[in-house]
Order: structure tokens, then sequence, then C-alpha cells
């Protein structure tokens, strides 16, 4: 079996999960007074979120998967380069859970309502059943302080059923209440290629550590990763199939988008996967994971208001 028909396997996979995964979670927050509630100093002291992790011996070997699923060479790959690191299309999200005022990385996503955004499921629903309160997104936040967008309140959050049970599927929708459409304003990130593995990626969030080179790492700054990601099966720290990259990401990127560039009108590029989760490796290293993304599931996520699914 040659390379291509290892990575044509994986994405059939990809696909036949996405019939069994489709039901997911609602929930509406009240956005009254939840711009006031975040002044400066609280989004400055605002905790960054830890990204789950794993330990490499618990892990499968993947040494030789990886070396199977590289099937396309340099020539072949997606250039991911943006115009610039600092797009409004990607911004923190600030929120609280358990009484502590946290933050992530979230961003835009193409749909037709113009106000849908995508983030970590981890960063919305903690172990406990916790749904986050006090959500607002910060397109474009820069230098530790919003862009001319401000602080965007965020009225609705949709989180996978799958995730709720097993922690797979981590990534969420969150709805924007905005006056007009905010990815007119922002761009965004279009979605619904699978592409071959490797791919060249770019990585973008607002990390506190990791080892991102050429990053401020104070969380205060957005932070690009760029290099080739490959499509693996996991069975530790949960049983699935991930895109994986040579880096750690670090503590306040989760929610970030993985993404390759394309033709436009998507000149941004499409959206492959979420900083999900790291797995730690001897010497200090690590390498970062996002599921791949099931997009039936996401077509529902981004789904507003809630018409197919249940809500509490």
């Amino acid at each position: 079996m040659n390379k291509k028909h290892i990575t044509h396997i994986l994405i059939l996979l990809i696909i036949i999960k996405n019939v069994f995964t489709q039901s997911i979670f609602t929930k509406t927050n009240n956005v009254e007074n939840v711009i006031d509630y975040w002044s400066q100093e609280k989004m400055s002291n605002a905790e960054p979120l830890l990204s789950p992790i794993g330990e490499l011996n618990k892990t499968t070997s993947n040494n030789e998967k990886g070396r199977l699923l590289s099937s396309v060479s340099d020539s072949d790959s997606i250039n991911p380069d943006v115009e610039s690191d600092n797009l409004l299309t990607v911004g923190k999200i600030f929120f609280t859970r358990s009484g502590k005022d946290l933050a992530c990385t979230a961003f835009v996503i193409d749909n037709s309502d113009g106000n849908t955004g995508i983030t970590a499921a981890h960063c919305l629903y903690s172990r406990e059943g916790e749904y986050a309160k006090n959500v607002i997104f910060c397109p474009g936040y820069n230098n530790g302080n919003p862009s001319a967008l401000g602080k965007i309140p965020v009225i609705g959050l949709s989180v996978p059923k799958s995730f709720m049970k097993s922690r797979v599927d981590d990534y969420a929708a969150i709805k924007f209440d905005y006056p007009g459409k905010l990815q007119q304003q922002t761009g965004s990130f279009g979605w619904g290629l699978t592409p071959p593995s490797p791919v060249n990626i770019a990585i973008f969030g607002y990390p506190y550590n990791g080892n991102i080179p050429n990053c401020s790492k104070d969380g205060q700054n957005c932070c690009v990763w760029r290099g080739y990601s490959t499509l693996e099966f996991l069975e530790f720290p949960k049983t699935t199939i991930a895109w994986k990259v040579p880096v750690h990401i670090g503590s306040g990127g989760s929610g970030g988008p993985w993404v390759m560039k394309n033709n436009l009108p998507h000149d941004l590029g499409y959206l492959i996967g979420v900083t999900d989760f790291y797995v730690g490796q001897k010497k200090g290293k690590a390498n970062e994971y996002a599921d791949a993304l099931n997009f039936t599931l996401i077509r529902i996520l981004i789904s507003w208001p809630p018409n197919q699914f249940s809500k509490f």
C-alpha cells in the first residue's frame, strides 16, 4: 500500500466518523454588562487556560506511521504564508469559569450569518461540566489591547456532545453579538477541505509559554508557527485521528487555528484544525495536536439559532 493510499484511508475514517458524531449542546449567554465586566485590568490579569497534556510513553508509536503519511513533496505543498501576522481574524477570547478569569485563542470562520467563531471546546466547557460565562472576543488583540473593533460579546456557545463525553472533537462554535457581520470587518477562514498529509500550515495563538520561535510568550501578542503537519492515529491521551506538529504552542494558545493556504476567495486560508493538546517528550520537546475536523459536525455547531439539537 503506497503513501497516498494511507492518507486516503485516514480521510475516509474521518468521513465515517462524521456519521456518528453529530449531536451537540448549546448555551445562550446573557451579554448584558459583559463588556463592562472586562476592564483592562481584568483582561491583563486573565489566566491562560492550560492545554491538556499527555505523556509520550503512553502514546502509540507513530514513527513508522509518520513516514507512511509523508505523501506530499515540498513542491506540492500549500503555502501557508499570509500578508501579516496581526490578523483581525484571530483574537483572544476571555471568559470566566469556576470564579476565575481565563483566556484562550479564537478566530472568525466563514459562515452566512457573518458572526461565527471557533475555539477549543475545552476552553468553553470544563471536565466538571461547567460552561464558560462572561465571554467576549477581541479580534486582532495586540500589545495587550483590543483592536479598533473592541470587545465583542459572545451570545451563544455550541459544544460537541462527543467532547463532553469522551474529550474528542475538541472544537466549539461561538456566536457574536455584533451589529452587522463581523467577518466583513475581520475576514474569515474557509473550511471544508481535508488536505493530504503532510501539509504546510500556519498556527496562530496567544501563548504565555511554549517554544514557538520568535514569540513574545506574554499572551499579549499573537504568535505564529509555520511548518509541516502530519495526520496520525492516537490512542492516548484519547483515541482520535489528529494533526501533529513538532512544537509546543503553549498555554493560552488553545483554540488557535491551524490554517493551510488555498485559492481565493478565502485568501486567508482554510482551517484544518484547532490547537487542542500536547504530548511531552524527552529533553523538553513536545508535539502539539489538533483533532482532525469533522465538517459535518462543524455545520451543525455553527447553525444558529439551534433547531436540530438539544439546548439547555
